[in-house]
């Protein structure tokens, strides 16, 4: 009887060992290639998807202990995506147990585009809408036709908008860059015709040099002749405020009138 004690000692001493030598101590640091990540979640999936995890602190370092096991890990932190995916398994059961670098990358990427015509001409004020997963972000171009946002890893769509073009756009998916200055969305101008007779004194004036004058500059926007039937028409012509008709033979200047459609039987009376 007085062996007893002894006995569970040794049992007790042995129960221990085995447990000690069941675990397993892991260390590492979580970087983005240019710095340690403090406060990044480093989490370790067993067989059973059971998880244990624990933060990095400020020098990005961590340390756990765990039982030996395989473990599938993982690694977040607001505004960085992970670079190990989400199938990086260690064997830690056969496994010597080393230090873990766990690579991650910063979400943040500078976006430069520019809307354009299909001359290649910037388009200042366009409204630009971006779509980033759930966000959606409102920007103006520059005077240059210029804009720039800072956008995220994944799909980016972006559309752009201005009265008198129809409305374009593209669709990124970026995944490892850090700095895209190539974006190019070009709009096509909305253009219209007018159509009609010039008249006077109920007569039909064939073969007359007509002007559309923008109203603003008092520039020549197009110049036709009528038909021998005293017909004309003017083609592929911009969204204008203001224009008006100038027909220099007769001194003739037309009240002003706005282009956002097209005109048929737009007719001119010089009566």
């Amino acid at each position: 009887m007085r062996f007893k004690p002894f006995l569970w000692f040794i049992f007790v001493f042995s129960f221990n060992v085995f447990a000690q030598n069941d675990k397993i101590q892991i260390s590492g640091f979580v970087t983005d290639k240019e710095f340690r990540l403090g406060n990044a979640t480093v989490s370790f999936f067993n067989s059973s998807n059971k998880v244990k995890s624990i933060k990095t602190n400020i020098n990005g370092s961590f340390f756990i202990e765990l039982p030996k096991n395989k473990y599938r890990i993982t690694v977040e932190k607001n505004n960085y995506t992970s670079l190990i995916g989400d199938n990086f398994f260690v064997d830690y059961i056969f496994e010597e147990v080393k230090p873990l670098i766990l690579s991650m990358t910063n979400n943040k990427i500078a976006i430069y585009g520019c809307a354009v015509n299909k001359f290649g001409e910037p388009i200042k004020d366009a409204e630009v809408k971006i779509k980033m997963k759930e966000d959606l972000i409102n920007l103006t171009t520059d005077s240059d036709g210029n804009f720039f946002f800072e956008g995220q890893i994944g799909l980016i769509s972006i559309l752009i908008e201005k009265e008198g073009f129809y409305r374009n756009g593209t669709s990124l998916l970026i995944q490892n860059e850090k700095f895209i200055n190539d974006i190019s969305v070009v709009l096509e101008a909305k253009t219209f015709y007018i159509s009609g007779a010039l008249t006077q004194n109920n007569i039909y004036l064939q073969n007359t040099s007509l002007e559309l004058m923008n109203s603003k500059n008092n520039k020549i926007i197009s110049t036709v002749e009528t038909s021998k039937d005293g017909l004309f028409e003017f083609r592929d012509i911009l969204n204008y405020d203001n224009v008006y008709f100038r027909i220099p033979k007769y001194n003739y200047k037309s009240k002003t009138f706005t282009i956002d459609k097209d005109l048929r039987q737009f007719n001119i009376f010089m009566d």
